[in-house]
């Protein structure tokens, strides 16, 4: 076999952080596109925009969060700040190999987005469900509770308190939502929970892994605690954003309602930025009934960035 007949390296061979569930596609393009999924999510949530975007001539990459897609126990070891510096540390490993980067993310992986906006320089940035208020209509009754608890539990204690997320876990699609129901039905959910902090009961050795394809339906108060001081973070300096932005939001999300993406379209900078909301479907617009209408609206504003950019200079 001639060295020309052997697949040539990935630009991001040599990943920094990378995990078996971070996944790569690559179309030999200039510009890559970074997806970032949400909080207690998995990569599997950005699969569709990934393949998606990569047809339509991105290289693309999509990330797995510290102490995602592992045991539950491995997320609440992790803070906010694990979860920034992940994401810087790649994509100033990226920035080395392409002309320019996109980065997009979903509910707090919007959030990162942002951020990750303010530590470099970004080609754009899109923005889907983002996540400062809980105010969706499927808000619990109780999530007035919240506050009081991530100040009241001390925080070492925290790991032991959960929210369970429930139906319709963010998602409208009907035979979706049959499928996380199914995988979140409450005998596994407990165990889980058990083996977190009980490992070595006989409980389940195997089934305690978490399935790296579905996230996990545990939201444990010390995670709840880590994202409310990326939101407050993000929010605090979120004036400071001047990259182009594209944000994405179901006018029906039954998480954070579409007050979240006009508090981002009316505080970011940015002089070009649009706002978009969607019909007939949740919080989680990535895998739900609209997800062509995302990867539609995400990839045509992303390709008109780079047609800006190739315009010659009279």
């Amino acid at each position: 076999m001639n060295a020309s007949d052997l697949p040539s390296p990935h630009p991001l061979d040599g990943m920094p952080s990378c995990q078996l569930t971070d996944f790569a596609l690559t179309r030999e393009s200039r510009y890559l596109v970074y997806l970032i999924h949400g909080a207690t999510g998995t990569p599997v949530e950005m699969r569709y925009l990934a393949i998606g975007l990569a047809q339509r001539g991105f290289d693309i990459y999509v990330t797995t969060l510290p102490g995602h897609g592992a045991r539950l126990r491995d997320l609440v070891r992790t803070t906010e700040a694990d979860w920034r510096a992940h994401v810087t540390a790649q994509l100033s490993f990226a920035k080395e190999r392409y002309a320019g980067i996109f980065v997009a993310g979903l509910s707090a992986g919007g959030l990162l987005a942002l951020d990750a906006s303010l530590q470099m320089s970004l080609a754009g940035v899109g923005v889907l469900s983002p996540t400062f208020f809980y105010d969706g209509w499927n808000t619990p009754w109780h999530d007035f509770l919240l506050p009081l608890s991530m100040k009241l539990v001390p925080y070492r204690l925290q790991h032991l308190f959960f929210h369970l997320d429930g139906p319709p876990y963010g998602i409208k699609d009907e035979w979706l939502q049959a499928q996380v129901r199914a995988a979140y039905h409450p005998g596994a959910v407990f165990r889980e929970w058990v083996n977190a902090w009980w490992p070595g009961r006989g409980f389940f050795d195997v089934a305690g892994d978490a399935d790296a394809s579905k996230g996990n339906p545990i939201f444990p108060l010390k995670t709840l605690t880590e994202i409310d001081r990326l939101i407050r973070r993000v929010r605090e300096s979120m004036r400071h954003v001047t990259a182009p932005t594209i944000i994405l939001q179901a006018k029906d999300d039954d998480m954070t309602s579409p007050r979240n993406a006009q508090l981002v379209y009316d505080t970011i900078a940015s002089t070009r930025k649009e706002i978009v909301l969607l019909e007939d479907c949740f919080h989680v617009i990535t895998v739900d009934k609209q997800k062509r209408a995302v990867l539609q609206h995400l990839g045509n504003f992303f390709e008109s960035l780079i047609r800006v950019k190739s315009v010659p200079v009279a």
